[in-house]
């Protein structure tokens, strides 16, 4: 008999727990307990556990269709969907692609849209810490200097924008909150997300403030992107977007010019 080098032993039982056959032909024991059965107590415990992970990453998209039909809707995905890096950072990221094309959400169109919110959120969570500019660090910056200081978007900044109301929706899911006020019929919604702390915060904003957010990106002075928001939308509020990052840890560096 020629035995498994332990590399091939390794891949095989890693293909098996992901859901191949088994092929572990040289395997054997004494116990009566055939070795597809054996395998596949492993196989279900590992996916059970990224169903588990799932969960946690789509809280909202489990209350939205409930425990049962998440949990078995979430088999189907992993059969294309495993794990490929050695950390679950990251893992559900097809996710949204998944419920976009899954026939038996069909009559949520909005569902692909509240996972991918749910995955800005959870980039915004995990992104890397970065020093952060505040107010204080302005308060010798006169008006006429303002509009030439350039900032680096602090590394957890994320821009959602969707043609469903996706913040309400989410926000409606949070503890306290109240599912049957949205109305979906009230259109697209556009969000920031920031991060002050461990705490991530999305606000509601507008096509000024994803104007003015996509001109810092590009690296854009602030009185470019101050008045390419103003073309984009006439009553653009520059003091509350500016409120919004320094108390959220939005900058990350000031660059004067």
């Amino acid at each position: 008999m020629v035995m498994l080098s332990l590399r091939d032993f390794q891949n095989s039982f890693g293909a098996a727990v992901r859901g191949a056959p088994t092929a572990l032909h040289d395997v054997h024991a004494a116990a009566p307990i055939s070795l597809e059965s054996r395998v596949d107590v492993y196989r279900n415990n590992v996916h059970a556990s990224l169903i588990d992970g799932l969960e946690r990453a789509f809280p909202v998209v489990w209350q939205l269709v409930g425990q049962a039909f998440f949990r078995a809707m979430a088999r189907d995905y992993l059969r294309d969907h495993m794990p490929r890096r050695g950390t679950l950072i990251g893992f559900g990221a097809e996710m949204p692609g998944f419920l976009d094309g899954f026939p038996p959400v069909s009559s949520l169109p909005y569902l692909g849209d509240v996972a991918r919110f749910e995955l800005a959120w959870l980039r915004t969570y995990h992104a890397e810490d970065a020093p952060i500019v505040t107010a204080d660090d302005l308060s010798d910056i006169s008006q006429e200097e303002l509009s030439d200081l350039q900032f680096d978007l602090h590394p957890s900044v994320e821009f959602f924008q969707s043609s469903f109301p996706i913040l309400s929706i989410w926000e409606a899911h949070q503890p306290g909150g109240e599912p049957a006020s949205v109305n979906l019929e009230q259109g697209g919604e556009m969000a920031l997300l920031l991060r002050a702390g461990l705490r991530v915060t999305p606000y509601a904003v507008t096509e000024g403030a994803r104007v003015f957010v996509a001109a810092l990106r590009s690296q854009e002075n602030l009185g470019t992107a101050a008045e390419a928001a103003l073309q984009a939308q006439a009553d653009f509020d520059l003091s509350h977007i500016l409120h919004l990052f320094l108390s959220g840890g939005g900058f990350a560096r000031m660059i004067r010019s």
